[in-house]
């Protein structure tokens, strides 16, 4: 049994710090978990309450008489440490500090942080925290929302590591509005013990992790985490591994450091760092979302074995009912680095003989604007079979005349029996509602704008040149690290820099 298996899937919980005042945190979060309908037992500790949310509260955590997997500390730093003292004897197998006032403030706060971590090191308990949201397991056999945040996301195949926890709250609520599920949802604050490594070499074990995404202010673990993640990225059952990553500028790194008392280092040293792993970085919060979606989208073989959806190269076919959007799409393709596919003559002739005389043949195929869904189900047909297509991009804008649920569906069955990636594109957000909503719940990426789609696609093919890369031969690289040092003493002593 894995120690993270007691953070993330408790049978018994206690939450130290229970408040039976609302809007406060201890009251918030034993509510969230009670009313997220956690299969395990959950038990509220406060000497000064009876009970909170009608459920027996205790004076301490000793007091309860059955055993406890995980304990969730919401209490200052001068009593955190006796909390998690007496939590340890107990004999709980997990920690999750929520509070704040720790290492990103220094002084005191810092030494206590740094005095429970080698307590719990003593103790073979990990820590979550401090200062952080809590950790969610969305799964029904779980079904814990240990967190501040009110939302318990939707069940997925998706695990999301957060350095932030109030970023932790919006995402959630952009999560939802996208339709978006979970595996395991977790803030690690100033992650005193767990880390983003730790983190994401469970994550690769977890069976429910299909895609692993990151908000990330700082790594203190360089080298091991390049190997690690290189490993769970192109490795055994290899797993993408997507992070968006903050205080690019003096300013942004500034506010890092007063937010969870991160150091961060130079962005080429964490590019670097990205490219050597196999990890890719987004630009936004959008975009973590969107190539989410993309790399989440799995195929079913004839055998029944699962399999990830990327291209095998960089040629892609668009199909649209509006010639903007198709250009737009085609700008944003070539700037991705993928190239339109140029068509076979067979596939140019299998277009001529379902489109009207005034759709436009070649890449990007313009079905015009009054195709019903049949137009679309030929369309994508013929060029998804073409040997010289890699994937296709579906747009589609609404017109009086066009059926977005009847497209869905045309899509989802040329999908189905083609291994090649096909991303949607439905332009608007009433009109083409039942479109993407049929989408969405069957697993296929559907975006709002032509560039976004073009985008992810874009990851998706940098993901698969990482997956299909040239591997070197090893060696051995010898250094001489105190005559570097040496070199640099004179060098200093001489006046030169």
């Amino acid at each position: 049994m894995d120690r993270l298996d007691a953070i993330f899937s408790p049978q018994s919980i206690a939450v130290i710090g229970a408040s039976t005042a609302p809007g406060k945190v201890g009251h918030d979060i034993f509510a969230n978990i009670l009313k997220g309908n956690y299969k395990g037992t959950l038990f509220p500790v406060n000497p000064g309450a009876k009970s909170i949310l009608s459920v027996k509260a205790y004076p301490s955590i000793g007091d309860i008489p059955d055993p406890v997997d995980l304990g969730i500390i919401i209490l200052p730093p001068h009593l955190a440490f006796k909390a998690v003292e007496d939590a340890i004897e107990k004999g709980v197998k997990g920690i999750v500090i929520v509070s704040a006032g720790f290492r990103e403030v220094g002084g005191e706060g810092l030494d206590i942080e740094n005095r429970i971590v080698s307590l719990c090191k003593e103790a073979d308990v990990r820590v979550i925290g401090p200062n952080c949201l809590g950790v969610i397991n969305p799964l029904p056999s779980v079904s814990m929302n240990a967190s501040f945040s009110a939302r318990m996301p939707a069940s997925g195949n998706i695990s999301f590591i957060s350095q932030s926890g109030a970023l932790c709250t919006a995402v959630l609520d952009f999560a939802a509005d996208r339709d978006f599920g979970f595996s395991k949802f977790i803030s690690i604050g100033n992650k005193a013990d767990v880390d983003e490594l730790d983190l994401l070499r469970y994550f690769h074990r977890d069976r429910n992790t299909a895609v692993i995404l990151i908000y990330l202010e700082e790594l203190r673990r360089g080298p091991e985490f390049i190997e690690t993640v290189n490993e769970i990225t192109s490795g055994h059952r290899p797993t993408p591994v997507l992070v968006i990553k903050s205080g690019r500028t003096s300013a942004g790194a500034r506010a890092a450091a007063s937010h969870t008392g991160a150091l961060a280092g130079t962005e080429a040293v964490y590019d670097a760092i990205f490219q050597q792993s196999g990890i890719i970085r987004v630009e936004s919060i959008n975009e973590l979302f969107d190539f989410a979606s993309a790399f989440a989208y799995k195929s079913t073989s004839a055998t029944g074995k699962v399999r990830r959806k990327i291209p095998h190269g960089n040629r892609v076919a668009i199909v649209t009912n509006a010639g903007g959007p198709g250009i737009v799409a085609t700008d944003m393709t070539v700037s991705s680095g993928l190239s339109l596919a140029k068509f076979s003559e067979e596939t140019v002739e299998s277009l001529a003989s379902h489109l009207p005389a005034t759709a436009n043949l070649h890449n990007p195929v313009d079905v015009i604007g009054d195709a019903a869904q049949d137009r679309y189900e030929n369309a994508l047909g013929a060029v998804i079979r073409d040997e010289g297509v890699d994937g296709a991009l579906v747009i589609l804008t609404p017109q009086s005349m066009t059926n977005a649920l009847g497209t869905a569906e045309a899509i989802v069955r040329i999908a189905m029996s083609s291994h090649k990636p096909i991303l949607c594109c439905f332009m608007g957000i009433i009109d083409v509602s039942a479109g993407v909503k049929y989408l969405q719940e069957r697993g296929y990426p559907v975006f709002r704008f032509p560039e976004d789609a073009a985008k992810a696609f874009g990851a998706l093919y940098r993901y698969s040149r990482w997956m299909n890369r040239q591997h070197l031969a090893q060696f051995t690289f010898e250094h001489d690290k105190e005559g570097a040092d040496q070199i640099i003493r004179n060098c200093l002593a001489e006046g030169k820099t």
